[in-house]
């Protein structure tokens, strides 16, 4: 921890400064209610404030590092007396000594009635009060110094909760992503095993589209952010290896603008969307089944929009249920908010609507989604 005065040069200014304000007061009353000649008070003041300045620079390490073995209030309390008699002993003793070298015995200055006395003798007489302004000045930076302690370690409580608790949301997030991929990949390595044996070719094409598509969940399994260019490339990977399951029932159309497409969005959060648009929507129709994309930017935000035809009365299948509830816990973890997701039906048609933050937004505003 470094020293709170030379933290910058303004702390040091004030430091400083302060020192130089109480020497100011120092010779004005010697001067103005005492009497004493300019020159001598400046002196005073100066030896008696310059080495007080110096000893309170040193009192930081005391204070810092010097700590008792043990915490108790009685303990601190007594450290805290032999530190401040060490302190006045140092202080006094030294100014003492030498504003007796630099003022002979000879030399005299006024008193109250305006008649003269050594120097040495006001000096040996104001040393009581000098004391107790020593004392008042211990405290005063006592009190200061444990201060910035405490706001040190407060400030390092905090980075340190801060860092502690981005490690959880990254095991958080990287948990949400690792429920994502083996819940897609159980179901593709089924579809091969029975293609395997109903159309081989059907099999072999679908594992090597299987192969690409996990090449780009494997390389961009570290990162958070990913464009939504690539995302939706992703995605056509993932559609095509339903295509060779579903064959011409599956049907899929992307209207996205061309500023969209290096939009930042989270890594494979577009991926359980698909997966339930298939399996809600292909899985249980008998026709043809069309996944409609269409993205624009809107005020700053971009806005996905996902849909399937379904078939209304349609057995539904079962599944984890880990889709849209992954993805709203992932919105609130990246985006401290879990209202970014939308759904409702239309008719024959199911609607998705994902609202995606593309700049810095005040966190007091509250995003609203028009479904």
């Amino acid at each position: 921890m470094k020293h709170p005065v030379f933290r910058n040069i303004k702390t040091a200014s004030i430091y400083f400064g302060i020192w130089i304000l109480i020497s100011g007061i120092h010779s004005f009353f010697f001067v103005s209610y005492i009497g004493i000649p300019l020159s001598i008070a400046i002196t005073d003041s100066l030896v008696f404030n310059v080495i007080y300045c110096i000893l309170g620079l040193i009192l930081w390490f005391a204070v810092r590092f010097a700590q008792p073995r043990d915490p108790s209030f009685s303990s601190l309390m007594l450290y805290q007396v032999t530190f401040l008699a060490v302190m006045l002993l140092a202080w006094a003793g030294s100014s003492y000594s030498l504003l007796r070298l630099i003022f002979p015995v000879s030399y005299t200055i006024p008193d109250f009635l305006n008649q003269t006395e050594p120097y040495q003798d006001f000096l040996d007489n104001s040393m009581p009060f000098r004391l107790i302004s020593g004392v008042i000045y211990y405290l005063l930076l006592v009190l200061v110094y444990y201060l910035v302690i405490y706001y040190y370690n407060l400030q390092e409580k905090i980075k340190a909760e801060g860092r502690l608790n981005e490690m959880v949301r990254e095991s958080e997030l990287n948990l949400l992503k690792s429920q994502i991929n083996p819940h897609f990949l159980f179901n593709s390595l089924n579809s091969i095993s029975s293609l395997t044996i109903t159309n081989p070719e059907q099999a072999r094409d679908m594992t090597i589209k299987l192969s690409d598509f996990l090449r780009y969940s494997v390389s961009m399994g570290s990162n958070r952010f990913s464009s939504l260019g690539k995302e939706i490339e992703h995605i056509k990977k993932y559609l095509d290896i339903e295509q060779v399951r579903f064959g011409a029932k599956l049907k899929y159309t992307f209207d996205v603008s061309e500023e969209c497409m290096d939009c930042e969005i989270p890594v494979m959060i577009l991926q359980p969307l698909y997966e339930n648009a298939v399996k809600h929507g292909v899985y249980e129709s008998s026709g043809e089944v069309t996944i409609e994309t269409t993205a624009r930017i809107k005020s700053g935000y971009l806005e996905i929009i996902i849909t399937n035809d379904f078939e209304p009365g349609a057995p539904s299948r079962k599944g984890a249920g880990i889709g849209l509830a992954n993805i709203r816990e992932r919105m609130k973890l990246i985006y401290r908010d879990e209202q970014l997701l939308s759904t409702q039906m239309k008719g024959n048609k199911f609607e998705v609507v994902l609202v995606l933050p593309q700049e810095r937004v005040k966190s007091e505003e509250v995003l609203s989604v028009k479904c």
